[in-house]
């Protein structure tokens, strides 16, 4: 199977305040208009330039091959354009790219912040959804860059601060990641470009202050990227409505439970993978409620209730799990299962329209972020760390 290839590139402040938030204003825009009935669903984009510098005559020298790339979009394979400006790092689904000036087709203007005005650009890209990765934290971007390999740089990882030239650069990534397969699981079918608009101050601050006080840098540099958010969101909600005795706290308890699901699908998954990857194909498969899973290929993302199910119930999941993890199966099949088994049925009744109160969600949350006990989270980030 063909390698996909995505592209990164840097937005410079100086076009703008803030050119993330100026075209997640305009995709939100069109996301309102659809929701209400004005727009067609397929009308929900915005348009991202690469302002040409003023500085440079003529083509960048691999115009054509990132050109070519909007083939691979064609087909159906999630292309993603990395953003960053140092501090922070976002992704965005990608649907097009063209060399064509946009701006000269009638009613494109419309997706597109207004500050392209009086800039030549290299490309144009169509961008469907944008998520947010990190945000001011430059550290965990230096780390999570490190897993795009640069094409036209002997595929080294990508540095922020060596190597970052001719942009947009033309990158791969390991291991490979699906920013939006699992939208429908993790938002609902939502675009994660309108989960990035809710609760953003509450959420960002709540993020350093669970990174520099909690967590600590390293282990919440190895959480994955949805982990991080979900529990920042959590946490927000929690620690502003703890002392309403009439709040129903069932959203909390879902982003709670989201960030255990994120976690558990990106140590599980590629543990299995490794034990399973060269059996044959009958012993590679297993089945759930919904559907066959190949244990030796990509798995997609799974549910907090499935992967309870294959974890407690599939010996073939159990076997593979202690030959690869063989410092912590017995947490992971023990304890840690113990208390997911709370964490579902916590979920299953928020989702069932029950109200969940403080002293339902209190312990859990207690067991899943490490207040007077070692953490479910932390404790899977350490054993993410020993698999690697």
């Amino acid at each position: 199977m063909t390698t996909p290839l995505h592209l990164f590139t840097v937005w410079n402040p100086s076009y703008t305040e803030d050119a993330l938030d100026a075209h997640l204003a305009v995709l939100l825009e069109w996301t309102g208009k659809h929701r209400s009935g004005a727009a067609d669903e397929d009308e929900v984009y915005v348009w991202w330039g690469k302002i040409r510098s003023k500085n440079r005559e003529g083509m960048l020298p691999h115009h054509a091959e990132v050109l070519a790339i909007d083939a691979q979009c064609k087909d159906g394979t999630e292309t993603h354009l990395y953003l960053s400006d140092y501090r922070s790092l976002y992704v965005a689904l990608v649907a097009e790219i063209t060399d064509d000036d946009i701006r000269k087709e009638g009613g494109e203007s419309d997706h597109l912040p207004p500050y392209y005005e009086g800039h030549a650009a290299d490309f144009w890209f169509r961008l469907f959804d944008i998520r947010r990765i990190i945000f001011d934290d430059t550290p965990a971007v230096i780390q999570e860059l490190k897993k795009l390999k640069n094409t036209r740089y002997h595929d080294r990882p990508v540095s922020l601060y060596g190597g970052v030239v001719e942009l947009p650069l033309i990158v791969f990534r390991e291991p490979e990641a699906g920013w939006f397969t699992d939208r429908e699981v993790l938002t609902e079918g939502r675009l994660w470009a309108e989960r990035a608009a809710e609760l953003r101050s509450d959420a960002e601050r709540m993020s350093r202050e669970l990174r520099e006080n909690l967590f600590g840098r390293d282990l919440w540099t190895v959480l994955e990227p949805g982990t991080r958010s979900f529990l920042a969101a959590a946490e927000a909600v929690f620690r502003s409505r703890r002392a309403d005795p009439g709040f129903d706290l069932s959203g909390a308890a879902v982003e709670y439970a989201k960030a255990v699901e994120t976690e558990l699908n990106a140590l599980i998954f590629p543990a299995l993978q490794r034990a399973f990857h060269s059996k044959s194909s009958a012993d590679r498969m297993v089945r759930t409620d919904k559907a066959q899973l190949d244990l030796g290929g990509i798995v997609p993302h799974q549910s907090l209730g499935t992967i309870h199910t294959l974890l407690s119930r599939q010996g073939a999941v159990q076997s593979g799990l202690r030959q690869q993890l063989p410092h912590d199966y017995r947490w992971v099949l023990g304890a840690m299962l113990t208390d997911l088994r709370k964490l579902v049925d916590l979920r299953n009744e928020s989702a069932h329209d029950g109200v969940i109160g403080l002293g339902a969600l209190e312990s859990v949350r207690e067991r899943v972020v490490g207040i007077g006990c070692e953490g479910m989270l932390a404790t899977l980030a350490r054993v993410k760390l020993r698999t690697r």
